[in-house]
C-alpha cells in the first residue's frame, strides 16, 4: 500500500459521484438551471413524492389528502418534501435535482465506507462499491435463453429485475433502502465485533431507519440480521465445543422456518411469521451474557426508531386483520435469476473454493447469509408473493460484494479467471448500465452485448402542463387553510396518478379524492370518489390495485328508483360542503368527456389550456335552491350550514352509502325532522326555513375513523323550495314530498 493511496480512492470517489450524478440526473439539472425544468423520470415516482406534503391527523396519510392512514412507508418522500419545503420547489424537481444526487452519493459512499469498516482493502472496496451502483444484467447471456428454451420455456429475460444502475434516477424509497442496505448489515457486523455499546445503538437504529424507509427492504434486512445474529450464536457454541448444542439451536431454526413457510402457504402474506421467526433467531443466538445484552440493546434501539411506522401500521392491523397482498404481475423465472447473475455466481464460486486461503470466515458467513436469504426471499417465504422478485433483484447487491471479494484471492488459477475474465464482464456491464441511462445503444452492440431496460430516463411534462402547473399555483395560494382541490380518480394506473402528482406538486392545497394506494378504509375511499362519480358518471374510473370500477358502481340518479335529478347544475351543491373549491384537470384521455360535463354542471372555467383546465367549483346563486356551506364534523354530528333564499317550505335530499341508516337522526336548529327513506342510499325530509343563514346537524352512526379522516356520508345533496321541486327532481316519490 503506498502513502497516496488513500487520497487516490478518495479522488475516484468524487470523480466517481460526479460522473453518477451527471449520468443520473444531467439533463434535469441542466434544464432547471436554465429555468426550464419540463422533464420527468419515472411517472409513478411524480405521485409517491406527495408523501408528507399534506399532514392530517394520522402520523403517516395517504399523498393526496392528508387524511387516510397509511402503512406506506414515507421516510424517502417526507425528506423531499422537507427539500421542497427548504427550496420552495416542487416535490417532483426536488427530487429530480437534488434528491438523486444526495441517494447517489449516500449509495456510493455508503458502500465503500461499509466495506472499509469490515476491514476490506480501498482499491478492493472501491471496486465494490462501483459495482454496487453500475452492476446489472450479465453481458452476453441473451444468447443462452436460446439455448435453455428447451427445458426452462423462456425465450427472453421479463425485465422485472431492476438493480440500482436501472432505476437510482426515479430516487423513489426502493432506492433509500439500497442506500441502507449495506450500512444496516455493516454496522451489525461492527456491533457485533467490537460489543460496544454506542455501536450496538447505532446499529439497531439504522435498522429502525430502513423501517421508515422501504417495507420489503425492511423486511429482507431484519430477516438477513436475525440470521447473521443466529449464525454468530451458533458459530461461538461449535468454537467453544458445544456441537450437540449448536446442532440443537440450528435445528430449532429450521424446524420454525419450515412452519412458517408452511403457513405463509396457507394464510398469505403475514407480519406475524417474520416476527416468529427473527424472535426464534434472536432467541437462538442467546448464548452467555454478552449476546444477551446485544440483542437488548439492538432491538431497543431498532424498535424506538421504528415505533412511528410500526405503532401506526399495528393501529390499522387491528381494524383490517391483514393486510391484502396485491396480487403482482412482476415475475422472474429460475433460470432468469441464474442467467442474469451468471457472472456474479461465478464469482460466488471461486470465493468459496478458496474460502480457506481468504481467511474470512466471518466475512464469508456474512456475505453468505445475505445472499441466502436474498434467494430465500425470492422464492415467496412467509406467503410473500406479490414483489418477492424484488428480494432477487436485492441480491445484485451481495452479488456484488463477491465479485469485488474475488480480487483478494491470492495468486493462482482462480485469480487469473478473475482477472481474465469475470472483471472485463463486470466491467463491460457496468459500462453499459451506465451508458443505457443517457444514450441508446448502438444496435450492434446491443445485440452482441444485450441490452437492458433503464428507468432513468428523462420525459418530458404532457402538453401544457407547464402553463396549467402555474395557474394552479397561483389559484391556490390565496386559498384559505382547509380548503380542497378536485382531481380526478384513476382511470390507467399510473397515468392519472402522475398527473394527480404534477398537480398536487405545486398546489397549495389537499386533495378532496385520497389516493388510494397503501390506505386500509377503501369504503371511505369509494365514498370520495363516489362524489366525483356523481358529478363526471361517464368517467372511466379503475383502480389497478383494487380492481374497482367505482364510477359504474355509483348510482346514476339521485335516488334509484325514487328520484332523479333533472337540473344538473345543482349537483356540484355537494362540493360546497367538504370545502372543494376548485376541479384541475391535466390532460388525459377523459379530458373531453369530462370537460363537456363541467359545461353541463355549470362551472365557472377559471383556466382553459386546450384539455388542461381549472374550474371554480362554487355553485351559481338560483332563487329556488338552498346554498350550503362547508360542513363541520363534531363526532357524531355533521353540521352544514344553509342559506335559503326566501322563507318557506324546502324539500332537501341527501344520497349516499347506505345513508338511510347511517343517519341516526336530522335536526333543523335544534328541532327534529322527520325523515323519509328513499331506498338504503338516500333520504329526504321537507323543512321550513327563514329567509337567509340555517343550519341542519345529522346524527352519524359512530366511527372511530372518523376522527382521523373527516366524513364524507353525502355524495349529493339537493335543496329546493317545494313549490319550485318540479324543475329540479322528478321520480315517483316526488308527489309524497310535495304533500
Amino acid at each position: 500500500m503506498t502513502r497516496n493511496q488513500p487520497t487516490l480512492v478518495w479522488a475516484c470517489l468524487f470523480a466517481l459521484v460526479c460522473l453518477f450524478i451527471f449520468i443520473f440526473a444531467g439533463p434535469q439539472i441542466t434544464d432547471f438551471w436554465h429555468g426550464n425544468a419540463n422533464t420527468v423520470r419515472h411517472i409513478e415516482s411524480v405521485s409517491l413524492s406527495l408523501y408528507g406534503r399534506f399532514h392530517g391527523t394520522a402520523f403517516v396519510t395517504d399523498a393526496y389528502s392528508g387524511e387516510f392512514p397509511t402503512y406506506y412507508n414515507f421516510l424517502s418522500d417526507w425528506l423531499i418534501n422537507l427539500i421542497a419545503h427548504v427550496t420552495g420547489l416542487p416535490p417532483f424537481e426536488a427530487q429530480a435535482v437534488i434528491y438523486v444526487p444526495l441517494l447517489l452519493t449516500l449509495l456510493l459512499l455508503g458502500a465503500y465506507l461499509s466495506m472499509r469498516a469490515l476491514d476490506i482493502e480501498r482499491s478492493v472496496a472501491l471496486f465494490m462499491a462501483l459495482l454496487v451502483v453500475g452492476a446489472g444484467e450479465t453481458p452476453f447471456v441473451q444468447h443462452f435463453y436460446r439455448v435453455f428454451q428447451r427445458f426452462s420455456g423462456v425465450s427472453q429475460a421479463s425485465g422485472n429485475l431492476i438493480p440500482p444502475a436501472e432505476s437510482m434516477g426515479v430516487a423513489s424509497s426502493q432506492d433509500l433502502g439500497w442506500v441502507l442496505f449495506l450500512p444496516v448489515l455493516a454496522s451489525l457486523y461492527c456491533a457485533k465485533r467490537g460489543d460496544r455499546a454506542i455501536t450496538t445503538i447505532f446499529a439497531g437504529a439504522l435498522l429502525g431507519v430502513a423501517c421508515l424507509a422501504h417495507t420489503l427492504t425492511f423486511l429482507q434486512l431484519a430477516t438477513t440480521v436475525s440470521v447473521c445474529v443466529a449464525a454468530d450464536g451458533i458459530a461461538s457454541l461449535v468454537r467453544a465445543g458445544r456441537i450437540g448444542n449448536a446442532i440443537a439451536r440450528a435445528s430449532v431454526i429450521v424446524i420454525v422456518l419450515a412452519l412458517m413457510i408452511m403457513r405463509g402457504n396457507v394464510v398469505g402474506l403475514s407480519m406475524l411469521s417474520f416476527v416468529v421467526f427473527w424472535s426464534t433467531c434472536f432467541l437462538t443466538s442467546l448464548v452467555d451474557a454478552r449476546s444477551l445484552r446485544f440483542t437488548a440493546i439492538y432491538g431497543v434501539s431498532a424498535a424506538i426508531v421504528a415505533s412511528p411506522y410500526a405503532l401506526q401500521v399495528w393501529q390499522l392491523s387491528l381494524q383490517a386483520g391483514r393486510f391484502e397482498e396485491v396480487d403482482s404481475y412482476a415475475r422472474v423465472p429460475t433460470i432468469e435469476f441464474i442467467l442474469f447473475h451468471l457472472v456474479y455466481i461465478a464469482s460466488v464460486a471461486i470465493v468459496l473454493l478458496n474460502a480457506r486461503r481468504l481467511g474470512r470466515p466471518d466475512l464469508l458467513i456474512w456475505l453468505s447469509v445475505m445472499l441466502l436469504v436474498s434467494v430465500g426471499m425470492g422464492l415467496g417465504a412467509f406467503g410473500l408473493n406479490s414483489h418477492a422478485y424484488r428480494f432477487w433483484t436485492n441480491a445484485i447487491i451481495p452479488f456484488a460484494l463477491f465479485a469485488g471479494f474475488s480480487l483478494t484471492v491470492p495468486p493462482s488459477p482462480s485469480r487469473k479467471m478473475v482477472l481474465g475474465l469475470i472483471v472485463p464482464l463486470l466491467l463491460i456491464g457496468v459500462v453499459r448500465n451506465l451508458w443505457v441511462v443517457r444514450y441508446p445503444l448502438p444496435e450492434a452492440i446491443s445485440r452482441t452485448v444485450g441490452s437492458v431496460e433503464s428507468y432513468n430516463g428523462a420525459r418530458p411534462l404532457p402538453t401544457g402542463a407547464s402553463a396549467l402547473l402555474d395557474q394552479l399555483r397561483t389559484q391556490t395560494a390565496p386559498l384559505p387553510s382547509g380548503s380542497r382541490v378536485l382531481v380526478p380518480p384513476e382511470y390507467d394506473y399510473p397515468q392519472q396518478a402522475y398527473r394527480n402528482g404534477l398537480m398536487l406538486a405545486v398546489s397549495s392545497i389537499s386533495s378532496f379524492v385520497p389516493d388510494p394506494r397503501y390506505i386500509m378504509w377503501h369504503d371511505l375511499y369509494a365514498d370520495r370518489v363516489a362524489v366525483f362519480c356523481s358529478l363526471f358518471p361517464a368517467y372511466p374510473h379503475y383502480d389497478l390495485h383494487t380492481k374497482a370500477r367505482l364510477c359504474d358502481q355509483t348510482p346514476k340518479q339521485l335516488a334509484p328508483g325514487h328520484l332523479d335529478l333533472i337540473d344538473v347544475r345543482a349537483a356540484p351543491d355537494v362540493l360546497a360542503l367538504y370545502r372543494v373549491r376548485l376541479l384541475a384537470l391535466l390532460q388525459g384521455p377523459p379530458a373531453d368527456t369530462m370537460i363537456e360535463q363541467a359545461q353541463r354542471l355549470g362551472l365557472k372555467p377559471i383556466y382553459d389550456g386546450g384539455g388542461s383546465m381549472i374550474w371554480d367549483t362554487k355553485s351559481q346563486p338560483d332563487p329556488d335552491r338552498i346554498s350550503f356551506g362547508p360542513a363541520t364534523y363534531r363526532e357524531p354530528e355533521l353540521s352544514i350550514p344553509m342559506v335559503a333564499p326566501q322563507a318557506g317550505r324546502y324539500i332537501i335530499v341527501l344520497a349516499g352509502r347506505t345513508i338511510a341508516s347511517n343517519v341516526r337522526q336530522l335536526r333543523s336548529g335544534q328541532a327534529p325532522a322527520e325523515l323519509h327513506p328513499l331506498g338504503a342510499d338516500a333520504i329526504a325530509v321537507a323543512m321550513d326555513l327563514p329567509a337567509g343563514a340555517s343550519e341542519m346537524t345529522l346524527t352519524l352512526s359512530l366511527d372511530s375513523r372518523l376522527r382521523t379522516v373527516f366524513p364524507t356520508p353525502i355524495r349529493l345533496i339537493v335543496g329546493v323550495k317545494q313549490e319550485a321541486a318540479q324543475k329540479v327532481i322528478a321520480g315517483p316519490s316526488l308527489q309524497q314530498l310535495l304533500r
